[in-house]
């Protein structure tokens, strides 16, 4: 624990203490001492002090359930709390590097719940603290993890507003004060800076901290983005429609980044609606998203624009790109991502060669999907290549590669096997082959893959292929069920049956 002040005032001041309910005193002490210089009352410091314990114990419940937090529990993470003057008023941010948490898991309380016999109180914190602070704000998960705010207007006497920093600078924008438009050709070098503000330099298209080359993709077709301005153009979030290749038939909508100062004001929704909005007249055929499973967050976001759960790519993301996470899993998990998918053009039915393992669950999701799958029985097939084509290219930034497969021989396994070993040597942590269903050597491919350790992923439409069914090789990676959050009913199943294939595969 630390707690670090500059100039005289109790400007600001910042702790980090364990995730434990021993340290409610240390934080309520300390506000106490902060607000103190600032004139509060003492009936006013006392409601603060509850503020604290009530978000606290909050935030562990929905973190942790009903184990005991108190004693000698070992404290599997760290709680940051910044305490600052700014806006004329005294802010808390409580920020955890632990699981996510979300306050509308709880039930709505009214105090007229409480003369019921089976009247449910969790969400008593949450009223408690609406009726005791002033404003409280829930921040969405970003890459400096998941905070919650308090916020006490200052007494008259003392509502002076001081500029810490020019960094820690905020006009006090509201919602309404924050507007969006399209990214224009002099933007280029503040979204680069959104982006490593938001990432560092983690980010999988490293083509997003140039601002040159954020303007070639925006000119080539490649890039399409909408970007949120304050009154006086400062540029606080980024979101984009993004393509592999100007011709290619499948969007990615991501690079999703919001200022943190200017998180929780609900920019990042009214950015992907923005986006969303612009999907209809558009010529491909189909948008995928990569919703992150460390947080529900997204995969809600993806659920409420119509996107259907389609695979499960175990170990996409390096450890250096998570959201903050269990403290007793950093450095040791990959994390893993759902690719959500939905149609923007009307697909005529095609014939394809399912797998018959796979069948009935890629039939279900070509139904969500919309996409008319027509699966054909097995057929007398003969090889018209001498050799297996293989192609396979590798993704630096994420430390992943990706394996087409194309014209089965007999050979296929012995060229796979000898491909995967080149990869797995070069310490790749991730292979995700590539089938397309539509060809009548599917089936044979498939075989062969799964031979050599793949499991399914699921369906991956338009990637690249219209019907393409994803595989995986995980490559001496370990990777916790527990921590893959999986939003609604058809993510919980391809969780679960990408798992047991995982832990059948890993003889776990």
């Amino acid at each position: 624990m630390h707690v670090h002040q500059v100039k005289t005032g109790m400007l600001w001041t910042q702790l980090r203490v364990p995730v434990q309910q021993a340290s409610i005193a240390l934080v309520q002490q300390t506000l106490r001492s902060f607000a103190t210089t600032w004139s509060f009352s003492s009936a006013r410091l006392d409601l603060m002090e509850l503020a604290i314990e009530e978000s606290f114990n909050t935030i562990l419940q929905l973190i942790h359930g009903d184990i005991n937090l108190g004693g000698g529990w070992a404290a599997a993470g760290e709680f940051e709390i910044h305490i600052c003057i700014q806006n004329q008023t005294l802010q808390v941010r409580i920020t955890d590097d632990d699981l996510p948490y979300d306050f509308a898991m709880l039930p709505q309380f009214t105090p007229s719940n409480l003369g019921q016999a089976d009247a449910d109180i969790r969400g008593l914190s949450v009223f408690l603290l609406q009726n005791i602070v002033d404003k409280v704000r829930v921040l969405p998960p970003s890459v400096h993890g998941q905070s919650l705010e308090l916020e006490w207007q200052l007494p008259e006497a003392d509502a002076t507003m001081t500029s810490v920093t020019a960094t820690e600078q905020s006009h006090g924008w509201q919602r309404e004060d924050i507007s969006l438009r399209g990214l224009q050709a002099a933007d280029g070098i503040y979204v680069a800076r959104l982006m490593h503000q938001n990432y560092g330099y983690t980010y999988v298209n490293s083509d997003l901290y140039i601002a040159e080359k954020i303007g070639q993709r925006s000119v080539d077709g490649r890039l399409y983005s909408h970007v949120a301005v304050t009154p006086d153009e400062e540029l606080v979030g980024h979101c984009a429609i993004m393509k592999t290749s100007a011709d290619a038939d499948l969007l990615e909508l991501g690079a999703a980044v919001v200022a943190p100062p200017y998180q929780g004001l609900g920019i990042f929704n009214r950015l992907w609606a923005s986006l969303e909005q612009q999907l209809p007249q558009r010529s491909e055929k189909a948008v995928c998203v990569h919703a992150v499973s460390t947080h529900p967050y997204t995969q809600k976001i993806v659920l409420q624009h119509a996107y259907v759960m389609c695979a499960l790519m175990l170990a996409y993301t390096p450890v250096s790109m998570q959201l903050k996470s269990v403290h007793t899993l950093q450095d040791a998990q990959r994390g893993s991502v759902f690719y959500c998918c939905k149609l923007l053009q009307p697909v005529a039915p095609m014939a394809v060669y399912l797998p018959e393992s796979e069948s009935k669950q890629l039939m279900a999701v070509a139904q969500q999907l919309g996409l008319p799958l027509l699966n054909q029985a097995d057929a007398d097939w003969v090889a018209n290549s001498a050799h297996t084509e293989l192609h396979y290219h590798v993704e630096a930034s994420l430390n992943i590669a990706y394996l087409s497969v194309g014209h089965w021989c007999g050979d296929s396994l012995a060229e796979i096997h000898s491909v995967l070993r080149q990869l797995c040597r070069a310490h790749i942590d991730a292979v995700y082959a590539l089938l397309d269903l539509s060809q009548a050597d599917a089936r044979l491919f498939y075989q062969d893959l799964t031979a050599l350790g793949f499991i399914s992923g699921g369906l991956m439409p338009y990637s690249p292929y219209p019907a393409t069914l994803m595989l995986q090789y995980v490559n001496n990676q370990f990777l916790q069920e527990a921590t893959v959050f999986a939003v609604g009913e058809a993510a919980e199943q391809i969780k679960h049956l990408v798992f047991a294939a995982y832990h059948q595969r890993e003889g776990l």
